[in-house]
């Protein structure tokens, strides 16, 4: 459901949109597909039962880097990326499932795209290519490319979700001419290799030119089909047979097997860098798929779903922005936080950069970076496809309770504090004072992530009652909610309230307001 709000009174500050220094620093992006904090041996070193592959190349960007260790992605592929492009959520750019002909929810040419903003400052001279996985448009229109879409100067990659095989397989190349376009099928180098033979290649290109540049590196591993990489990018694993019946029997093996090369190729490709002059930032997308989710994430709660397992992420920035390398940091991020991240590390103005009109919902973590302060209160995820409106829904966090409202018109609450893997949904017994004003609080927030316009209004007081009367949109329902601190969000509903809808106005009446200052606000429920 979309759950816009009105305000009676809005009292807020926004920060100020700053550009950083101009240091002409490289900018290497690198996206692992479908890998969690559950596979990473920085994030889940102590779970009984885990098996963890061999990460040292991952390992060694957090040992002289930051760790994130509270990133936060969405469920699926697709809305992540769309996230990381435009630094908008899904609500605003229409991306809330994977891109597919049947949803019809590709990403469209009016987001102001990363590239977009680097193109708004030709004068910085970055050079700008994407390589591997696109995954954010889908049809038949041959126009829809990362480069037509997304603003890529330069792509080689895959269009779609996920490969049919890793050993053979189709590749794009294009600039966004015909002239520069091609489509080759049956390719049967090994994708995580290509991928970094490519990047490698035009990187090499960009450092003798002597040209600042910024790589986009989204891999195919360790997403599905399970397979056996080539031996010698995962010598831990070179015994597994590779036979179907084997890999159907041992998915977890062949997982990690891909995420052995995965890094095995990182290795190789960060060896290309310079790194006193590049800046590297490594995430996952989203958690594992259910057929090897581990330990200590229960099952279902991988890839694809809401809690922790699906959206909590490995980060990790490195580079000579870090400040006090080797560290780790708690603070809530997501990752639209990117987008204003790469531009400012580029030395490039958020303000005089992002058209007016585009509403940026992520924050730049230079602040982390430079071993400063960062604040955020709540975190925001979302998995939505416009032709299920019942399927998936929201979820919403603050530091330490996080509320999941399913479009089903069910909602758990989970307190991350003493149930960080989500197994207790304390909406299933009383809640305590603390869990009831968090729970008040997450929901009051969650209706302010809508794109949906909030309506008109009319206000109205005696000294027994106070009532506001808004413009009705058939279909919605309408609660009334009441604050004494907004200091503390101390949001609640009204006990009591009485709803009457005449024609097309509803008025909400509070029949016992509090003595002292109070403010209401009018959550509106659509369908």
């Amino acid at each position: 459901m979309n759950l816009p709000r009105f305000f009676l009174l809005c009292l807020g500050s926004f920060p100020a949109l700053l550009a950083g220094a101009s240091t002409g620093n490289n900018l290497l992006l690198i996206i692992a597909d479908d890998f969690g904090v559950d596979s990473c041996p920085l994030y889940n070193s102590t779970a009984t039962g885990a098996s963890l592959p061999p990460a040292p190349t991952i390992e060694s960007l957090a040992a002289t880097g930051v760790r994130f260790t509270s990133a936060y992605a969405n469920p699926v592929c697709s809305p992540t990326r769309a996230c990381l492009l435009t630094g908008r959520l899904g609500f605003r750019t229409g991306v809330g499932q994977v891109v597919s002909v049947a949803s019809g929810n590709s990403l469209t040419a009016s987001e102001f795209t990363l590239p977009e903003a680097f193109a708004a400052n030709a004068a910085a001279g970055y050079q700008l290519a994407s390589f591997g996985k696109w995954h954010l448009t889908a049809g038949p229109n041959s126009n829809l490319t990362p480069s037509t879409i997304g603003g890529w100067p330069y792509f080689a990659g895959y269009l779609g979700g996920e490969l049919a095989s890793y050993s053979s397989w189709t590749k794009l190349i294009t600039n966004g001419l015909p002239a520069g376009t091609s489509s080759t099928p049956g390719v049967t180098t090994y994708p995580t290799t290509d991928t970094v033979n490519d990047a490698l290649a035009w990187i090499t290109a960009q450092n003798n030119a002597n040209k600042p540049w910024f790589a986009w590196v989204a891999f195919a591993a360790p997403h599905t089909p399970f397979h056996k990489p080539p031996s010698a990018l995962c010598p831990h694993y070179a015994g597994l047979s590779g036979t179907a019946n084997d890999i159907n029997a041992n998915k977890r093996a062949y997982y990690e097997a891909a995420v052995e090369a995965l890094d095995t190729e990182m290795a190789r490709l960060i060896a290309g860098v310079d790194r006193a002059k590049t800046n590297i930032i490594f995430l996952g997308d989203n958690g594992p798929p259910g057929q090897v989710l581990q330990p200590p994430y229960p099952s279902g709660h991988g890839k694809d779903s809401l809690y922790e397992g699906g959206t909590h992420i490995p980060l990790i920035i490195n580079g000579p922005s870090v400040v006090s390398p080797g560290r780790t940091s708690d603070a809530p991020v997501h990752v639209t936080d990117l987008y204003p991240t790469l531009i400012e590390l580029a030395g490039l103005s958020l303000a005089t950069t992002v058209p007016s009109s585009t509403v940026l919902d992520g924050q730049s973590l230079k602040p982390v970076l430079s071993n400063g302060s960062f604040s955020r209160t709540k975190l925001y995820t979302e998995s939505f496809d416009l032709t299920q409106p019942t399927a998936d829904g929201r979820a919403l966090r603050d530091d330490r309770f996080k509320l999941i409202r399913n479009n089903s018109g069910t909602d758990e609450l989970y307190d991350l504090l003493t149930d960080p893997y989500e197994t207790t949904n304390l909406l299933n017994a009383a809640l305590s004072t603390e869990a009831s004003f968090r729970k008040n609080r997450l929901t009051y927030w969650m209706a302010g992530y809508s794109a949906a316009t909030a309506p008109a209004a009319s206000i109205a007081a005696t000294s027994s009652s106070s009532s506001i009367t808004v413009t009705n949109t058939v279909g919605a329902s309408y609660t009334l909610w009441r604050c004494s601190d907004l200091a503390t969000a101390a949001w609640a509903p009204v006990a009591g309230a009485t709803v009457v809808t005449v024609n097309a106005k509803t008025t909400l009446t509070d029949p016992a307001p509090p003595a002292g200052s109070v403010f209401y606000s009018v959550v509106v429920s659509v369908p």
